[in-house]
């Protein structure tokens, strides 16, 4: 019945199917829809006060599968203000397994991470197999870091890459013509090499957000400039090795890390929940419509005649 139904809606134009969800709900149309206070789910402990798990997977500020458990970037910053607000909250534990993402992505949640912190809420950081780059960028404001010794973290720095399909062009017969209202209004054109007077442009903008993740390490760690600057040169290191750096503050998985925040928050007992939202059919298919569908494209051309944009990011990619 279900399989049933599934194939119909995808048979069904946008507009049908749209009529088919409102259908299924007492309102007469299916208009915005309010996101509601995210609901507690109990992982361990009792009490009134609440030590809260969030969860950062996953590229930060990627687009998340409405399918998969990964959060996306509005729902980590809507469970931060929840936590944030919540008096009875007093501690965070943010689990981290993410290899970092963009650069105002992280840079965003950085900023409400620390407003969490300075609001008197006790921040711990737990990273899980893989916290690089932007995900020790948002890991930075936390009172306590713990990491596993085989934890994947550092990779401290900015990359901006193109990709040049100029030869392909060439072999595949095919010519890139752009019209432009000034020098530079193509910069990052993967149809040609870049200029110097680019290079230049694109290395600036690195080397400002390089500046700022720095800063932001030294604010947070409380390391002399110099020091971050010697460790931030783009390498990963082990959690054993960031542990004798000075990028992290104990060995530990995420029940330490509890363990940790329930300490640093001076409490003997705790409730520990994630947040969560209840699923439904409706609001399951209303995200998958509102996901991009990539078109059909057989030879892969589209890959190559369809420009990326140029994204600045704190990330590890090796």
């Amino acid at each position: 019945m279900i399989i049933g139904i599934l194939f119909a809606c995808a048979l069904l134009p946008l507009g049908g199917l749209a009529l088919l969800l409102a259908a299924g709900s007492s309102n007469t149309s299916i208009g915005p829809i309010a996101s509601p206070p995210w609901e507690e789910q109990l992982v361990e402990g009792s009490g009134t006060d609440r030590i809260v798990i969030i969860e950062v997977s996953g590229a930060i500020g990627a687009a998340a599968d409405p399918f998969s458990l990964q959060l996306s970037q509005g729902q980590l910053l809507s469970q931060i203000r929840q936590a944030s607000r919540d008096n009875r909250v007093k501690a965070v534990v943010l689990r981290v397994d993410s290899p970092g993402g963009g650069v105002v992505a992280s840079s965003e949640l950085h900023e409400k991470l620390r407003d969490l912190r300075d609001n008197g809420k006790i921040l711990v950081v737990s990273m899980g197999s893989t916290a690089a780059s932007g995900g020790y960028y948002i890991s930075a404001p936390a009172h306590r870091i713990y990491a596993n010794p085989d934890t994947l973290t550092g990779s401290l720095g900015v990359i901006l890459s193109t990709i040049n399909v100029e030869e392909a062009f060439e072999k595949l017969g095919l010519r890139s013509i752009v019209y432009k209202s000034g020098e530079l209004k193509d910069i990052g054109s993967s149809n040609r090499e870049a200029t110097p007077e680019e290079i230049a442009v694109l290395q600036a903008i690195v080397d400002e957000a390089y500046n700022g993740f720095v800063q932001v390490i030294v604010e947070g760690r409380g390391l002399d400039e110099a020091r971050v600057r010697e460790l931030a040169d783009g390498r990963i290191y082990t959690g054993n090795q960031a542990l004798e750096l000075g990028l992290i503050d104990e060995l530990g998985n995420l029940d330490e890390a509890i363990v940790g925040a329930r300490e640093l928050a001076n409490l003997e007992t705790a409730l520990v929940v994630r947040y969560t939202r209840s699923s439904s059919w409706r609001s399951l298919l209303l995200s998958r419509l509102s996901a991009p569908q990539q078109p059909i494209d057989p030879l892969g051309l589209r890959v190559l005649t369809e420009r990326e944009p140029v994204k600045l990011e704190y990330r590890w990619a090796p």
